[in-house]
């Protein structure tokens, strides 16, 4: 317990503490961009003590986020909000952390201030909705719980290259914008993660079967 409150290093880049703020969702961004609330709210953990600080899930594509107001680093344009929370981090002697991903199959989600669908749930809405898109998968599978019921598209090997360069793009806009420290969100049944899971992803290409194949 008393190493908690001790520094860490890690590749030259020391922690004040081994407290970490973890990612967690916002529902508070309009096109994907961090802004006052965001300066604010981050801010305030770093000043708080959080040696580390994460804001949320950073999409790397529009429809990679979990709803429409859920931010992301897919674009140039958003660089400049994500540089006011990185420089506001650092005044108050944190260090900057940012967590990329694409949510997949359970995206299309509507806002919780927004309220609740027909059937009572918060969760996926339509591709005709407008708060809605249709979510795209390595293999035409719905994530089925949850709400997660509308088809999904199998992505095409094309389109899996065109996300490991929107990956790579996202880590210098990153990089850019001042972050430290970057996390890959590959857990709780995203697009990453569907693509390990040998029942979310039943290809028969170089990007199904083994495991290797599957983490390609």
């Amino acid at each position: 317990m008393p190493d908690l409150f001790t520094p860490y290093t890690l590749k030259g880049v020391t922690l004040r503490n081994r407290i970490v703020m973890s990612p967690m969702t916002m529902y508070n961004s309009v096109d994907g961009r961090l802004d006052d609330y965001h300066v604010s709210y981050l801010g305030a953990r770093a000043a708080g003590g959080f040696a580390l600080v994460f804001g949320e899930q950073m999409a790397i594509t529009p429809d990679g986020r979990t709803t429409t107001s859920c931010a992301g680093i897919w674009s140039d344009d958003q660089i400049e909000g994500h540089a006011r929370v990185t420089a506001i981090i650092k005044r108050m002697g944190a260090v900057p952390a940012i967590q990329l991903g694409h949510t997949g199959r359970k995206g299309s989600e509507l806002p919780p201030h927004k309220g609740v669908n027909a059937d009572r749930t918060k969760k996926q809405l339509p591709p005709d909705h407008p708060d809605g898109w249709t979510c795209v998968a390595p293999s035409p599978i719905p994530y089925g719980t949850g709400g997660h019921i509308y088809p999904v598209h199998a992505l095409t090997v094309d389109e899996i290259r065109g996300l490991h360069r929107a990956y790579a793009d996202a880590a210098v806009r990153a990089r850019d914008a001042g972050y430290q420290w970057l996390e890959m969100h590959y857990a709780h049944g995203y697009l990453g993660a569907s693509f390990f899971s040998p029942l979310a992803n039943q290809r028969t290409d170089r990007y199904g079967g083994s495991v290797e194949n599957r983490a390609r």
